[in-house]
């Protein structure tokens, strides 16, 4: 079987495979396959049928505070650990680093250009 995928696609699956989330291709891709069965076993629709859409809700959703995004992002597996907030201190003690020629952001900007 042969797959035709965007260059956005292609990209995806090969950023997988070298982030060493996937030993192949053809895993990221049966992976994939594999959760979009499970999605369909939950949500079952025959061909014919249109996929019903979600309803909007009556009220706007209230943005999620931080320790609940944080809670989320760890329950999902998309964090492993959050980061220690009393390791994250600012040491007046070292000294700023000073960059020769131009500033940082004008390389930058002449960078993209």
């Amino acid at each position: 079987m042969t797959i035709h995928l965007s260059r956005d696609l292609e990209q995806i699956v090969h950023d997988a495979v070298r982030a060493g989330l996937y030993a192949r291709e053809d895993d990221v891709i049966r992976d994939a396959l594999t959760r979009l069965k499970e999605t369909m076993s939950k949500n079952p629709a025959t061909p014919t049928q249109k996929p019903r859409r979600a309803k909007a809700p009556s009220q706007e959703k209230q943005p999620l505070s931080p320790d609940e995004l944080n809670r989320r992002l760890l329950a999902s597996g998309l964090v492993t650990q959050l980061p220690d907030p009393a390791e994250d201190i600012d040491d007046d003690e070292d000294p700023p680093i000073m960059i020769q020629g131009e500033p940082l952001s004008e390389t930058i900007i002449r960078e993209r250009r």
